[in-house]
């Protein structure tokens, strides 16, 4: 299924309540009404037969509360519609973390899901589906008020929850991340190339390439969840958009508001690091009546018209793909 993110947002409610929960559905506090049961064990299929059943991830209720659909829509960038959203990326996150552990309990390793790593519903009211919300700068007015310029960030939680002494998680690690070439598993079987995440990896999208290669110029392939041209074009588009000549005339107008807003404000419409926290909320207004908002996002559609007909052909195989390994995810999930 692929909905572009302006029809998408329309249809919402309706899509969170029918069966189209394949792009609508996932982790965040509770459970739906039809309660979450471990996932089928993917180690089950061919090729890791007999896999140990490891816990679930929850299913939310509604992964896109808090979302702001006008803002989504005011902000829409046309290369959104190739990626998922930041809800589907972290359900590809989450099952590539359950067929991980499911690789290291076959190995013989003490290991189970963090069910603790659910999506943070500040994430989708501060950042958007698409990160939309800070990428001009913070445009959500409720954000600004309750946290300034900043916001609290959870420290990262280990994936993998480990078990036994020191070497034998140390042992693991290496097992997730690589070939762990000579190493002796407690189970016996040797560690699958790339690692335990690059079979993950593989198992999510059996088309991708391995985990452990590169490319001639050294760069990491594509992950089941992502998207790297169009992360490509949106930094060509950005750094378009920052030469525009409408968006440096709404920066200058930013700045002559702010001057007149707030007393010794030394920020930039896209941050304010190290300024008062109470200087967040005029800098938004100040942001938005200057036309600086409007006038970056417009230069931007205007230069991703041509790089998107460009890279038509790219950008639609890798997003055929993405859908189809959101659904292998969904599956690997339970959902």
């Amino acid at each position: 299924m692929d909905i572009p993110l302006r029809l998408f947002t329309a249809a919402l409610p309706a899509l969170l309540s029918g069966a189209l929960a394949l792009a609508l559905t996932g982790c965040a506090d509770g459970a739906s009404d039809a309660e979450s049961s471990p996932s089928p064990s993917p180690g089950d299929g061919e090729g890791n037969g007999g896999s140990e059943e490891v816990a679930a991830f929850v299913r939310p209720e509604d992964p896109y509360a808090g979302m702001d659909a006008e803002l989504s829509e005011r902000l829409h960038l046309p290369v959104y519609d190739y990626r998922l959203d930041e809800y589907e990326g972290y359900v590809v996150r989450r099952a590539e973390d359950t067929l991980t552990v499911e690789c290291l309990v076959d190995l013989g390793y003490e290991a189970e899901v963090n069910s603790a790593l659910e999506l943070d519903p500040l994430t989708m009211r501060a950042f958007g589906p698409q990160h939309e919300y800070r990428r001009y700068g913070n445009t959500r007015a409720d954000i600004a008020g309750e946290h300034g310029f900043s916001l609290p960030l959870d420290d990262v939680a280990d994936p993998y929850l480990l078990g036994g002494d020191a070497d034998l998680r140390e042992q693991a690690h290496s097992a997730v991340l690589s070939s762990g070439e000579g190493l002796k598993t407690p189970s016996g079987d040797t560690v699958p190339e790339g690692g335990c995440i690059g079979q993950a990896r593989q198992r999510i999208d059996p088309d991708g390439a391995p985990a452990h290669e590169t490319d001639e110029e050294g760069n990491s392939p594509d992950t089941p969840g992502s998207h790297l041209l169009v992360e490509e074009l949106l930094g060509e588009s950005y750094i378009v958009a920052v030469e525009d000549p409408a968006v440096a005339g709404a920066t200058a107008a930013w700045e002559a508001c702010m001057a007149g807003a707030v007393d010794g404000f030394h920020g930039t419409p896209l941050s304010g690091e190290g300024s008062d926290p109470e200087a967040a909320v005029p800098a938004l207004e100040c942001r938005d009546s200057s036309g600086y908002l409007d006038a970056f996002v417009a230069a931007e559609r205007a230069a991703l018209e041509g790089l998107i007909a460009e890279h038509e052909e790219a950008l639609t195989a890798r997003r055929d793909q993405l859908r189809k390994n959101l659904e292998t995810s969904l599956d690997v999930l339970g959902w």
